[in-house]
Parts: C-alpha cells; sequence; structure tokens
C-alpha cells in the first residue's frame, strides 16, 4: 500500500509538473513587444515639427539678408523664437516618444523576468523528482523520452530569455542615456528663447519702435563692431602667431564662399565667411557623411544669444560651449579630428575645425574662416593648449 500512495504522489506531482508545463508553455509561445496602439503619432509630429522648423528658419534667414530695417529685425527675432519654439516643442514629442519606449521595455522586462521565474520553479520542481521515479511514473519509454526532451527545451528557453533580458537592459540604459541628452537639450531651447525675447524687449525699448532710432542703432553698433574685429583680430594673430597658411577666397567645400562676407545668413542663422559659418558647416557635413562617429548635427537655435553688449552676436563662438553643454554635446580640453576647436579670446572668441591632431595632442591642424577679418579660407597647426573642444 505504502509503494502504491507513493506512485499515486508520484503521479500527482507529474500530473502538477506537467499543468505547470502547459502554462509555462503558453507563456513561452514568441510574443512580439509592441509600443501602444498611439505610437507612430510621435513619428508624424516629429515629421510635422522639423518641418516647421525648416520652415522658421528660412524665414529667418530671408529676413536677415534683407534690408536692415526695424520691421525686418523685429520679423527676424520673431522667426526666430518660432524656430526655437517649434524645437522645444519637437524635444519634448521625442522626450514622450521616448519615455513611451522606456515604459514599453520596462513592461516587457517585467514580463520576460516573471517567464524567467516560472521557468526556474518549473526545473527546480524537476530536480526533486529523481529519474528513477520519473521513468517508474512514465507510461512507457518514449514517454520519458518526451519528458526529457521538454525539460531540455525548457532549459533552452531559460538561457534565451536571459540573453533577452539583459539586452532589454541595455536597451533601457541607451534610451536613459539618449532622454537626459533630449532634456539637456530642451533646457538649451528654453535659454535661446529666453535669450530671443530679451533681444527683441531690448530692441523696442531702445527704439521705442522708430525705424529712425533704430538706424541711429544700426551705424553705431556697426562701428562698434567693427572696431571690436580689428581689435579680434589682432589679439588672434598675436596668440597664434600669425601662422596662417593656404589663404584663399575659398575652400573647405564651403558652400557661401562666393558671397560678401555677412552679406546674408546660413542655413543656421550664420554670418556669410565668418568663423562660425564655416565650423557650422563642417559640423553638418560630417555628421551627414558619418552620424555613427559624429552623432550631433549643427542645432538650429544657437543664433541671438547675446554676451555682455546689446547688439546680437549671431551665434558668436565664443558662447559656443556654453550652448554645446546645455545641449548635451560633450565639451573638454581633448581635441580629436572632426572637433570644433574655440578660443575665447577677445569679446567674439573664434571656431576653428580640427582637421589633424597632431604630437599626441599637443598640436593641431585647423582650417578656419575670417581669422584675419577679411573673410578668407586658411588652414595653420597651433598648439592646443587653452583651447575648448566640442565633440560633436
Amino acid at each position: 500500500m505504502a509503494r502504491k500512495q507513493g506512485f499515486l504522489h508520484l503521479n500527482i506531482s507529474k500530473t502538477k509538473i506537467l499543468a505547470t508545463l502547459g502554462v509555462v508553455a503558453v507563456l513561452l509561445l514568441p510574443l512580439v513587444s509592441t509600443s501602444p496602439a498611439h505610437a507612430d503619432q510621435f513619428d508624424s509630429q516629429i515629421n510635422a515639427l522639423k518641418a516647421q522648423i525648416s520652415q522658421n528658419q528660412a524665414a529667418a534667414n530671408q529676413k536677415a539678408s534683407e534690408a536692415n530695417t526695424l520691421a525686418n529685425k523685429l520679423a527676424e527675432i520673431n522667426a526666430q523664437i518660432s524656430t526655437a519654439q517649434a524645437a522645444l516643442t519637437l524635444t519634448s514629442t521625442q522626450i514622450s516618444q521616448t519615455n513611451q519606449q522606456i515604459d514599453a521595455q520596462i513592461h516587457e522586462l517585467d514580463r520576460q523576468k516573471s517567464i524567467l521565474k516560472d521557468n526556474l520553479k518549473l526545473i527546480y520542481k524537476q530536480g526533486e523528482v529523481s529519474p528513477i521515479e520519473i521513468i517508474a511514473s512514465s507510461k512507457d519509454l518514449s514517454d520519458f523520452v518526451a519528458q526529457q526532451e521538454y525539460f531540455s527545451a525548457i532549459k533552452k528557453k531559460i538561457d534565451a530569455n536571459l540573453i533577452k533580458i539583459n539586452l532589454i537592459k541595455k536597451e533601457l540604459d541607451v534610451k536613459k542615456d539618449q532622454l537626459n541628452q533630449l532634456s539637456s537639450q530642451q533646457q538649451g531651447q528654453v535659454n535661446a528663447i529666453n535669450a530671443q525675447k530679451t533681444v527683441q524687449s531690448d530692441l523696442l525699448a531702445l527704439t521705442k519702435g522708430d525705424e529712425a532710432r533704430y538706424q541711429q542703432i544700426v551705424v553705431s553698433q556697426s562701428a562698434q563692431i567693427e572696431t571690436l574685429r580689428a581689435q579680434q583680430s589682432a589679439i588672434l594673430a598675436t596668440k597664434f602667431g600669425g601662422n596662417v597658411s593656404n589663404a584663399a577666397s575659398c575652400g573647405g567645400d564651403y558652400p557661401w564662399c562666393g558671397y560678401s562676407k555677412d552679406s546674408g545668413a546660413d542655413t543656421w542663422g550664420m554670418l556669410f565667411r565668418e568663423c562660425v559659418s564655416y565650423t557650422a558647416f563642417k559640423v553638418h557635413q560630417q555628421h551627414l557623411n558619418n552620424p555613427t562617429q559624429h552623432p550631433y548635427d549643427m542645432p538650429h537655435n544657437w543664433v541671438g544669444w547675446r554676451g555682455p553688449n546689446s547688439w546680437d552676436y549671431h551665434g558668436n563662438a565664443k558662447y559656443w560651449p556654453e550652448k554645446a553643454r546645455a545641449a548635451g554635446i560633450p565639451v573638454d580640453g581633448n581635441p580629436r579630428p572632426g572637433d570644433i576647436a574655440i578660443t575665447s579670446a577677445g569679446d567674439f572668441g573664434h571656431a576653428m575645425y580640427v582637421e589633424h591632431v597632431l604630437n599626441s595632442g599637443s598640436q593641431i591642424s585647423v582650417s578656419q574662416y575670417n581669422f584675419n577679418n577679411s573673410g578668407e579660407y586658411t588652414t595653420m597647426t597651433i598648439p592646443s593648449a587653452n583651447l575648448t573642444f566640442i565633440h560633436f
């Protein structure tokens, strides 16, 4: 009787195990992890916002290249504000999309962990039953072999499940890093909007909406700017020893070299043939050519941040490191090819494109525009000390 009870107990245990197997088998069926039904709404919103940003920036560039009147200046500022606001909305949408993807991945991670837990329980229960008992409880040898093959399949599923859990964890880490970068970028866009609104308010306060007063300010500030630019050129020549070579009207594939210096604005609102216009183009060019090595494209909201004076700086190089940090773009003192080298010397600073890194990083070879305040393309080799490098 005792032996019959033992077999009865074993059969009951086996029945429970097989019942559990049936449940787990359902859990182990391949399921496709999907985002909520409205995930694709973000893609359409993002595409629409990108188109809006492009239109606003085109309007700003057009106004910047038109006659310098108060109405055009205010229209340019408003277009830049609209661009920055659209960029802010775009980033907010991307943050919502990333959060949704993170939630979906966390849900999938929890589901995979639950499956793993059930599988491990099943394997543990199998370990409590000896092979002799399983053989004794099996109908025949084929039944025993089928059970062993099934348990082997479960073990393989456990291994596959562990691999998937690790992959989901890695994807979550990437998404969280992306979210942090987007949040930093969002703060930079908020700062850009506030800066442009300050420019607008100051301009209206100075002119009180009067065109003649605006033109007086333009003449006065233009004279101040030319004086500062001459001083800037002298400071750069002293700092780098005037070590300039290959001076030319055009170079570096720069698409606006056929225009006169400061006669208009490029895609990013930087004035033609200025150092910032050339480096903005090089950042965009290398991002298109190699987005893996250079993941950051040139932002469209870096124009209009002002320094201590009242005029619009048109994206002054001196403030690029500050803007880059706000956008989550790495900045440090270690050069690499493709970086933008920044010196904060003078009122404007200067931006250069790093072509090569030499002598273990102690020197760099750079290309640039407007080093001598003439709008020319030049190259030079200079020490890397006391420069800041933006790793686009």
